[in-house]
């Protein structure tokens, strides 16, 4: 046991005893693998210790283990060590890292490009820059076989992406934050083919549109590896361990490249017709579940999460369909209303919000204010499910000028919705 007050304090349980071999010795690296005892816990094991950046105290040593093919094969045997528990008790089970890390992403603050020139030299003049990918935010817990991905939310959404559950990130447990995103004919990010998937519920949908539809997983953080909390690592270390993490994980999870010129990356992101781009402080900690003025979001196009609370019935030839959504952003006296949005929709699109708006019917106005034309013939709902559209500019009433509905965010709940900056 070590001492209250200690570095480690606590009881310690020794799984294995061995050997080891060195392989590579380096002020800021070291590799060596471990030889355990015969029916021991850890078998043939590699193991990095990565040193990472700072001075004196600001540096810190962390254990990592490496993806091995051979230690691979020598562990898949049940081993028990002196205490009687198996390797497999030994390690962290899934939602033990993940509550550990927090699951909650840390979120970005809308920037404008001067704004954001402004905070990189304050920073310290290093740009570190990356693009904003159109798909759902996605936390992975990695038990160091299966990968369960959690939405902005919280809600759990791996059933709906089974062709991720096998990512290989190595042997080590692990917490990583990304993008689900899926790519149309030209490898460009799609959120009208992302739609495709994320409303599914029906397992033999989902595997028909997972064969149709594949999706990626872009990695660009790391929460937890191996037990070890890296949320108050910065960013550049937390980096370099995720790089490592991912080699070798196979083609549908990736880890995009980071740039390093802010204007040049804007043109690219233009040219391309990306949604816009993200400038983080190198030097910045992970905070899980805050909106943080480290990573500034600069947007192309103006999108906004709203809520929505009311349908008005269509005419003509959606008679009988939904003919617009009146939606809001909660504000401090209740759900503000935004306006109506009446374009963007595909006929599918259409079928599923009028199923899954139905159960929801409510007899009174869930908005706190609602202009009398706009409520006329309105049926309201209970302001339960959060859509993304794009828009022009608010009104100085708030209201959402050209709005244009580009999909559900079953990834999202009402409680996250907040009114966007200007970009």
């Amino acid at each position: 046991t070590i001492p209250q007050g200690e570095y480690g304090a606590g009881t310690m349980t020794v799984w294995d005893t061995g050997t080891y071999e060195t392989e590579k010795w380096r002020a800021d690296e070291v590799i060596f693998r471990a030889h355990g005892a015969p029916g021991g816990a850890m078998d043939d094991v590699r193991f990095a210790l990565i040193r990472t950046a700072g001075d004196g105290e600001k540096s810190q040593w962390l254990l990592h283990r490496m993806k091995d093919a051979a230690a691979g094969q020598a562990g898949s045997r049940r081993s028990v060590g002196s205490t009687g528990r198996s390797r497999a008790q030994a390690r962290p089970a899934r939602e033990d890292a993940g509550n550990a890390a927090g699951t909650a992403p840390m979120l970005a603050t809308m920037s404008t490009p001067g704004l954001a020139a402004g905070a990189i030299s304050r920073w310290g003049g290093e740009p570190w820059v990356e693009m904003k990918w159109d798909g759902i935010r996605a936390v992975g817990i990695w038990d160091g076989t299966t990968l369960t991905l959690r939405a902005r939310s919280g809600n759990d959404m791996t059933a709906t992406y089974p062709d991720l559950q096998d990512a290989a990130l190595g042997e080590a447990p692990c917490v990583v934050d990304g993008e689900i995103v899926a790519l149309d004919e030209n490898g460009r990010p799609s959120f009208a083919l992302l739609q495709k998937r994320m409303n599914l519920a029906n397992s033999a949908e989902i595997v028909r549109e997972a064969a149709r539809t594949p999706v990626k997983y872009y990695l660009f953080d790391l929460l937890q590896i191996d037990g070890q909390d890296a949320t108050a690592l910065s960013l550049r270390d937390r980096r370099a361990l995720l790089e490592r993490l991912a080699d070798g994980a196979g083609e549908r999870v990736t880890v995009p490249p980071v740039f390093d010129d802010l204007d040049a990356t804007l043109d690219a992101a233009r040219g391309a017709d990306l949604e816009g781009v993200v400038v983080k402080n190198p030097g910045s900690r992970y905070r899980p579940g805050e909106r943080s003025p480290d990573w500034l979001k600069i947007k192309l196009t103006r999108t906004q999460d709203v809520v929505i609370g009311g349908i008005r019935p269509g005419q003509g030839g959606r008679s009988g369909a939904i003919g617009s959504l009146l939606v809001g952003i909660p504000g401090e006296s209740g759900l503000q209303y935004a306006g109506r949005v009446g374009t963007g929709f595909t006929d599918a699109a259409l079928a599923t919000l009028a199923r899954l708006l139905a159960p929801l019917g409510i007899d009174e106005n869930p908005f706190a204010d609602v202009p009398a034309a706009d409520a006329r013939d309105a049926i309201w709902v209970k302001p339960e499910l959060v859509g993304e559209v794009e828009f022009a500019e608010f009104t100085p009433g708030g209201i959402l000028r050209h709005a244009r509905w580009r999909g559900l965010r079953p990834d999202r709940s009402p409680d996250t919705v907040v009114r966007e900056g200007t970009s």
